[in-house]
């Protein structure tokens, strides 16, 4: 069970009422909850547009990895729920982008019947390792 030392919130109001915390940090492992495209009034960003959805869950992942002391070039998993494998596949370029300066993590891609907001496309989970 993760202490209150090791929690920290990107949206904390929401986040507490839901019971959970976007960042657990333990030693030099960062472990990110799931993100979906979602703005701080938990609006889902870029409706029935994968690659919109992909730019605003790395954008909140670099807010979440920085809270952490981490960027992208620290994530070394991630797991990827889709409701369109398809669409994943045809935006992937987007995800390309984000790590064109960094070693790519391993990576798996999971299709879903649904996600937490109906709009959601994609869900993305990370770890990130500090250090080398």
């Amino acid at each position: 069970m993760a202490k209150n030392s090791q929690v920290q919130f990107l949206m904390e109001p929401i986040e507490r009422q839901l019971g959970f915390a976007a960042l657990v940090q333990q030693g030099n492992t960062l472990w990110l909850s799931g993100l979906i495209s979602v703005d701080q009034n938990l609006q889902v960003v870029g409706k029935g547009d994968m690659a919109a959805q992909i730019t605003q869950i790395y954008n909140l992942m670099e807010m979440v990895l920085a809270m952490g002391g981490a960027t992208l070039a620290n994530v070394v998993n991630e797991v990827m729920y889709t409701t369109d494998l398809q669409a994943l596949v045809a935006a992937a370029h987007v995800r390309k982008e984000r790590y064109a300066k960094y070693a790519p993590p391993a990576n798996t891609g999971v299709q879903v019947s649904a996600l937490f907001l109906p709009d959601a496309m994609l869900e993305i989970q990370a770890t990130a390792v500090l250090g080398d």
